[in-house]
């Protein structure tokens, strides 16, 4: 790592500009590889693991870069934890579910989670004296993300409920079935998607663009509008998901992490909402039978 660091600080590439090119590479990601995989490709099976895949190593990367001021970019101890404990946990829930995956444990492409989760485990307990301190306040602030994520899952219950489309008919069994898997499904929410989106919109991004010199409320709607632009791939099969909830749902989140300072808030929220927004739309649909 010396060497690396001294190649690095030899080259008129600047701690900063380095720091752009990759949060460039995690946009590039987000809305060009997997935000354009419906939209711009026919042929997208590669798309899943390599923007997970890649999405994960750069937001190591990052952490591992940023390490000395991490608070800076809402990341703390909890958030840490988060991220590197769930994102391999989610091979396993796939594995537990036999889904054929190529994130599934034992594939290849799971070994590298692994490998990206427990590299930067190792480097960061190296360092482990200069990492933000693990306070109550950021669990507070987790419970707070998933109060407010299971308050907008109700609110937008409805809403949802207007574009879900069942080839089966939805029977009680169905519904209890979904509230049964909620524990798992949140866990796997926090590695799939909130540990994905989290770390870059309301994260680095955010810390990026206040540094310089944006004012927050502009940054708040930048982030909700790129991560828009993110899911576009919603907007054919489900519009209201693109044009309302998704944008709405990055306006929370980005709402939480400005107030709290922590990610772990809006992590929490994040796989909340992904978790309970289609069961209680699955309620609202079968009580407005």
């Amino acid at each position: 790592m010396k060497r690396i660091r001294a190649a690095i600080q030899g080259t008129k590439f600047s701690h900063k500009t380095i720091s752009w090119i990759i949060l460039g590479g995690l946009l590039f990601l987000r809305l060009l590889v997997a935000g354009g995989e419906t939209a711009l490709l026919s042929n997208h099976s590669w798309i899943y693991p390599v923007y997970q895949i890649g999405t994960y190593l750069l937001t190591a990367l990052l952490i591992y870069w940023e390490r000395n001021r991490l608070i800076d970019f809402h990341i703390d101890k909890l958030a840490l934890f988060i991220i590197i404990i769930f994102k391999p946990l989610q091979t396993l829930i796939l594995y537990g579910w036999h889904i054929k995956n190529p994130l599934t444990f034992p594939n290849w492409p799971s070994l590298i989670v692994w490998i990206i989760a427990i590299i930067l485990a190792v480097f960061l307990w190296k360092f482990h004296n200069i990492l933000p301190k693990l306070t109550l306040r950021s669990f507070i602030w987790l419970g707070i993300g998933i109060a407010i994520g299971l308050v907008a899952s109700i609110l937008f219950a409805y809403p949802m409920s207007l574009q879900t489309h069942w080839v089966q008919p939805l029977t009680r069994n169905v519904i209890f079935e979904g509230f049964r898997n909620t524990p798992i499904t949140f866990l796997y929410q926090l590695g799939f998607a909130a540990v994905s989106e989290e770390p870059l919109f309301r994260g680095f991004l955010w810390g990026y663009l206040l540094k310089a010199g944006w004012k927050g409320v502009w940054i708040w709607l930048f982030q909700a509008g790129l991560f828009m632009l993110g899911h576009i791939y919603y907007i054919g099969k489900l519009p209201i998901s693109f044009w309302i909830l998704v944008p709405v749902s990055a306006l929370v989140f980005g709402a939480l992490v400005w107030r709290s300072k922590t990610i772990s808030s809006s992590l929490a929220a994040h796989a909340t909402m992904n978790t309970f927004g289609i069961v209680f739309a699955n309620v609202v649909t079968f009580l407005a039978k």
